[in-house]
């Protein structure tokens, strides 16, 4: 005997981006030897959820979001979004700041380059040599930190969750994960 199966899923990208930064997160709190990767990976992630969020509700707001969303960058976007949903934007607090340093973040890891760095400082001879074996290291390595990734969530779900309800006509929660159902049975003729 046969059994037709059908099953149908509706993907929400941003929320599978924003489990993906979590479970990133976790991994680097319970294993401390490379953790710096994995707050790298969270971070990364975490911006790549609220892009997708954005670009989620930019679709329900604006019927030329398809043709205009590949044109802009995540802080535009997020700048339209927040216009068209009349949300102050204040970049030098919280969650601006925050969201403004993960999408600086982003971009210097999707568009990356090398670099020399030169570190020099003074330090008394009897503790110079508790720093002097660690590795200088650049802007966007110091940022991947652990407290960065926890601030990042934060921030990007009180933003998301803002917008969200500014706007008073989204039904999907943000980075709420899309619908699956599915159905079985015998197949017809068997």
């Amino acid at each position: 005997m046969k059994v037709k199966v059908r099953k149908e899923r509706t993907v929400r990208i941003d929320s599978e981006l924003w489990n993906t930064s979590w479970c990133l997160l976790k991994a680097g709190q319970e294993h401390e030897l490379g953790c710096a990767h994995q707050f790298r990976a969270s971070l990364v992630f975490t911006a790549f959820a609220l892009e997708a969020y954005l670009n989620h509700i930019g679709a329900r707001l604006f019927k030329s979001w398809e043709k205009i969303e590949r044109k802009l960058t995540p802080t535009e976007k997020l700048s339209l979004l927040c216009e068209q949903l009349q949300v102050s934007i204040d970049w030098s607090a919280r969650p601006w700041q925050t969201v403004k340093d993960l999408f600086r973040f982003r971009n210097t890891v999707a568009h990356g380059r090398g670099e020399a760095l030169v570190e020099e400082y003074l330090d008394s001879h009897d503790r110079y040599l508790k720093k002097f074996y660690e590795i200088p290291q650049a802007v966007w390595e110091k940022f991947a930190s652990q407290a960065a990734a926890i601030r990042a969530r934060e921030d990007v779900e009180r933003l998301a969750e803002s917008l969200h309800a500014s706007s008073g006509r989204l039904q999907d929660l943000p980075f709420m994960p899309g619908a699956q159902t599915g159905s079985a049975g015998p197949a017809e003729g068997r």
